[in-house]
């Protein structure tokens, strides 16, 4: 396997990148322009000791072992050790940077998962590992050396000890030093181990959600106690063979089976999947929820809305899922354009009646629909 490395090639450009998407990586050199989105230092300390946005702060070097301790921070002091601070949902305080995810309209947008800022001294590194999901990985500033590959195996040896997991050192793909602007794209379970080469080193990862099979089976678990119909194992006509307390092959083909038909009745599939993509990746409570009486003259005043970074929302054929949450089937056209676009314009809302209105209304009085920046009003 060889990496390429791309020019001309933007995070939009979904019928470049499709080719690597969970299958190779790949550079993309100059693909952004970061001029705008590299935060100052101040703010970071104050995001890390007055947010509860999920933080962990690590040193160490490969080869001795890292420490970890996780946040909220009551203060922030950098040691004089390689370090590396990670901040995770900076989505929700950074609209460029939900910007950049959402010009990625070759991906749903529930495949998203949220922007983690790496923040880190010289030598700072998080150490060799690989990650179950894709990332874009967009170098803010200063330069990183990342080595990239192999991808990992079930063979693929572990370090112990360790409070992260890392993996032991080994031959790279390839070697290439990230400049300010750079992307670095990988798939599921690439080995890459990132070393910063300057003062304030800041790579955004734009993460990708990829919900495990175990998460599904967990979710099919909570849908079955309120199943009218119990799908049970069935083993009619079973054969004499088998010692008492044997299960046999054919007992498992009929579990298998039993999944299956519970699998296949009406809407499960799509309920497990729906609910567990459209699940916040954080639960943040609104500063203050708006009063129900004050929302109507909102809407008269605010010509256009847009959801929340937060916000989560799809739909399967037209049956709409937000934040979690089976809503209602035969969707309006005017929420699948609010889940397409994250906007809504106030005279579409104004067209909804009965459960669609009310959905309306209760993301803006918990401030999951906002009025957009660019309104005007």
């Amino acid at each position: 396997m060889t990496v390429e490395r791309l020019q001309g090639v933007s995070l939009a450009d979904g019928h470049t990148l499709q080719r690597y998407w969970q299958s190779t990586p790949v550079i993309l050199e100059q693909a952004v322009d970061v001029s705008a989105l590299v935060p100052d230092t101040e703010t970071l300390i104050q995001i890390l000791t007055e947010t509860d946005l999920p933080s962990r702060f690590l040193t160490g070097v490969e080869g001795s072992p890292f420490t970890l301790e996780h946040g909220p921070f009551k203060s922030f002091s950098v040691p004089k050790t390689p370090w590396t601070a990670l901040i995770h949902a900076l989505e929700h305080l950074f609209p460029e940077y939900n910007q950049i995810r959402q010009s990625m309209t070759w991906l749903p947008h529930w495949r998203f998962e949220d922007c983690m800022l790496s923040w880190a001294s010289i030598d700072g590194s998080v150490g060799r590992h690989y990650d179950q999901f894709s990332v874009f990985l967009i170098q803010l500033n200063g330069r990183r050396q990342w080595e990239i590959g192999p991808r990992a195996t079930d063979e693929t040896p572990m370090v112990a000890n360790q409070p992260i997991a890392l993996v032991e050192p080994q031959e790279p793909i390839t070697t290439w030093i990230a400049n300010p602007g750079d992307v670095l794209y990988l798939p599921p379970n690439m080995i890459h181990h990132g070393v910063s080469l300057d003062p304030d080193c800041m790579t955004l990862s734009l993460g990708f959600r990829a919900p495990d099979a175990g998460a599904l089976l967990e979710g099919a678990l909570e849908t079955l106690d309120s199943h009218q119909q119990q799908i049970r194992f069935d083993d009619a006509g079973r054969s004499m063979n088998g010692a008492p307390a044997e299960i046999l092959e054919s007992d498992l083909q009929k579990a298998k089976e039993a999944i299956m038909r519970y699998l296949d009745e009406p809407h499960v599939l799509e309920h497990l999947l729906a609910t567990r993509v459209t699940a916040p990746y954080l639960e943040i409570d609104p500063a203050q929820e708006i009063d129900e009486q004050d929302i109507d003259p909102m809407i008269t005043s605010v010509t256009q809305w847009e959801l929340d970074p937060g916000c989560r929302m799809a739909y399967v054929k037209q049956t709409l899922y937000v934040n979690g949450e089976r809503i209602g089937d035969q969707t309006p056209s005017e929420l699948l354009h609010l889940a397409n676009t994250r906007t809504i314009q106030s005279g579409d809302i104004r067209k909804l009646e009965g459960l669609w209105r009310d959905t309306i209304v209760d993301l803006i009085r918990t401030e999951s629909l906002v009025p957009s920046e660019n309104d005007g009003t």
